[in-house]
C-alpha cells in the first residue's frame, strides 16, 4: 500500500468493520466536507503514483463515514457528494472488477450498463449526470456500493469469478478502451501554446442570457492574430513536429490562416489548397501571412483531395485538420480554460466541422466535468458529421449548401468520428436563417462580429430553446473573419433588443 503523506490516509482493507458500516449524508458545504475531499483526493493521487492506476475512491475506504467519492479521470480530481441513482438501464453486462480495499483479488461482477444520478459537487452545487457510459457507470456503481457498506466480493458471480490481482492487466486493462487524444498533451498545450492564443475572453453574457432564457457563458476566440480558435491547434502541432519539410494543407480559410501564422514564426514553407469558391478575404489574408495558396476544386473536400495527392507526390508533410491529434489537443486547451475557474456548466455547445475543436474540448470536459453535456452543432446544409454520429457509420454527401463555410464538410474524417465516441453527447443541426439571427444577436447584444460557423451555438439555443431553458450553458465563439461586405450584408440591420 502507499505510504501516507500530506493529506493521504491509509486505505482500509477487506475485513475492517468500518467498510461495512455505510456512510452518512453530508448536510452542507463546510470545512469537514472540504477536508474530507482533500484527503480522498490525496490518497487517490498517492495510490495512482505508486501503482499506475486508480480512478476513484470513496471516503469510507479511508475511514471517513461520509457519502463522498473522489474521482480522477485524468484531468484532476472532482467530488461526487451524496450521489443518488435516479435511473438504471435494464441492460446489464459482466466485467472484471478491482478494488483498493481488496488488493489481492479481481472479481467478475454484473453491473447495469448505464445509470443516471444526482449529486453535489465540491462546492455543494447540485449536478445531474445523465446516462453514464458503461466504463463510468460500473465505476460509480462500485463506489456507491462502498458508501452502502458493500464490497465487490458481495457481487461475485457463480463459477470461477475470483482471480488473483496478478491477472489484472490481462483481464481489466486489456478490456478498457484507449483514446487517441491525450489528456496530458491537452494540459501541456494549455501551457506551451503561443500566449497570443491563450486565455481568450470568457464572459457571462447577461443580455443574451435573458433573451435566450439560460445562463450563457461565451468563450470568445476571435481576438487574436488569425481571428479564430485555429491558432491553438496549429501552434501546438508545429511545436511538436520536427524537420524542415514543406507543409501542405487544405482549408476553407481559418485553419490555413492559423497554419500560415505558425509556419511563418518557424520559417517553415506552407502550401494551402482552397476551393475556387473560398472567401477572397481569407485567401488574401493567408497570402499576406506568407502561405502559398492554390485554388483548386469546387468545394473544401474536393480541394482537400487534390492537396493530399500533391503532398504524397512531392514528399511534403500533409497536415489534416481533424486527423492530426495535436491539432485537436491544442483546441482542447479551450476546455482547460473554460473549467479552470471551477465553473459548472450543464451544457457546452461547440461548432462541429471536421471535429478537431469538438473532440479536443469533449476529451477534456468528459474527464474534468463529465456531468456537462457536450453537444456539437453543425449547419443543416452540411450534415455529414451529424449523420455519421447518429447512425454510427460514415455518411458523406455529394455537395453542401450553407453560409457557414468554416464547418461545411462533405466527407467525415474517420479519426474524428472515432474520437467523438463516448465523449460527445449529441449533435444538433441548425438552419442558415438561425445562423444569421445568431450573428445579429451576438453583434447587437455582445458587441461581437462573428462569422457564421462561430455562431452555431447561439443558433442552437434559438432553435431548441426549451431544451436549454433555465440551464447553465457555454458556447465557443470560434471566429470572426468576416469581409467588410459580409459584415454589411449579415450584421445589418441589427436585431432590436
Amino acid at each position: 500500500m502507499q505510504t501516507p503523506g500530506n493529506d493521504a490516509l491509509p486505505i482500509l482493507l477487506e475485513g475492517d468493520a468500518r467498510l461495512r458500516q455505510g456512510a452518512a449524508p453530508i448536510e452542507s458545504a463546510g470545512v469537514e466536507s472540504s477536508r474530507s475531499f482533500d484527503r480522498c483526493a490525496a490518497t487517490l493521487s498517492a495510490f495512482r503514483k505508486q501503482h499506475g492506476f486508480g480512478r476513484a475512491i470513496s471516503a469510507v475506504q479511508i475511514g471517513i463515514p461520509l457519502r463522498l467519492i473522489a474521482i480522477d479521470l485524468g484531468a484532476g480530481p472532482f467530488a461526487v457528494i451524496n450521489p443518488q441513482v435516479l435511473w438504471r438501464s435494464e441492460e446489464t453486462f459482466e466485467l472484471w472488477d478491482d478494488c483498493f480495499s481488496v488488493p489481492d483479488k479481481i472479481v467478475k461482477v454484473r453491473r447495469h450498463r448505464s445509470i443516471s444520478l444526482e449529486y453535489r459537487d465540491e462546492r455543494f452545487r447540485p449536478r445531474r449526470w445523465e446516462r453514464l457510459p458503461p466504463e463510468l457507470s460500473e465505476l460509480l456503481q462500485h463506489e456507491i456500493d462502498h458508501l452502502d457498506g458493500v464490497l465487490m466480493t458481495n457481487h461475485a458471480l457463480p463459477g470461477d469469478s475470483v482471480r488473483p490481482s496478478s491477472e489484472r492487466a490481462q483481464l481489466i486493462d486489456a478490456a478498457r478502451a484507449t483514446r487517441r487524444l491525450s489528456l496530458a498533451r491537452i494540459r501541456e498545450a494549455a501551457q506551451v501554446i503561443d500566449p497570443v492564443f491563450l486565455h481568450s475572453p470568457q464572459m457571462l453574457a447577461e443580455p443574451l442570457s435573458e433573451k435566450l432564457r439560460c445562463s450563457l457563458t461565451l468563450k470568445v476566440e476571435n481576438n487574436n492574430p488569425v481571428g479564430s480558435f485555429k491558432g491553438r491547434g496549429a501552434d501546438f502541432y508545429l511545436g511538436r513536429v520536427t524537420g524542415d519539410r514543406p507543409l501542405v494543407c487544405a482549408s476553407a480559410g481559418n485553419f490555413g490562416l492559423a497554419l500560415a501564422y505558425a509556419s511563418r514564426k518557424r520559417k517553415v514553407p506552407l502550401i494551402v489548397f482552397a476551393a475556387r469558391t473560398a472567401s477572397t478575404f481569407k485567401v488574401e489574408r493567408m497570402r499576406a501571412l506568407g502561405a502559398e495558396v492554390r485554388l483548386a476544386g469546387d468545394d473544401f473536400d474536393a480541394s482537400k483531395a487534390i492537396a493530399r495527392e500533391m503532398a504524397a507526390a512531392s514528399g511534403a508533410l500533409w497536415v489534416e485538420d481533424g486527423a492530426a491529434s495535436e491539432i485537436s489537443e491544442g483546441a482542447g486547451s479551450i476546455a482547460v480554460e473554460l473549467l479552470d475557474g471551477g465553473a459548472a456548466f450543464d451544457d457546452l455547445l461547440v461548432p462541429l466541422g471536421g471535429g478537431a475543436l469538438l473532440n479536443g474540448i469533449a476529451r477534456w470536459v468528459k474527464a474534468a466535468s463529465p456531468a456537462t453535456r457536450v453537444i456539437g452543432v453543425q449547419a443543416r446544409g452540411a450534415p455529414a458529421m451529424a449523420e455519421s454520429f447518429h447512425t454510427g457509420r460514415s455518411v458523406s454527401h455529394a455537395r453542401v449548401q450553407t453560409i457557414a463555410d468554416g464547418i461545411a464538410v462533405r466527407a467525415p474524417i474517420p479519426e474524428a468520428l472515432e474520437d467523438m465516441r463516448g465523449v460527445v453527447d449529441d449533435v444538433l443541426l441548425v438552419d442558415d436563417a438561425s445562423l444569421l439571427e445568431a450573428m445579429k444577436l451576438l453583434h447587437s447584444h455582445a458587441g461581437l462580429a462573428v462569422e457564421p460557423s462561430g455562431a452555431v451555438g447561439i443558433a442552437a439555443l434559438l432553435e431548441a430553446n426549451d431544451s436549454f431553458a433555465g440551464r447553465s450553458v457555454a458556447t465557443v465563439i470560434t471566429g470572426g473573419n468576416l469581409s467588410p461586405a459580409q459584415a454589411r450584408e449579415w450584421l445589418s440591420p441589427e436585431v432590436q433588443s
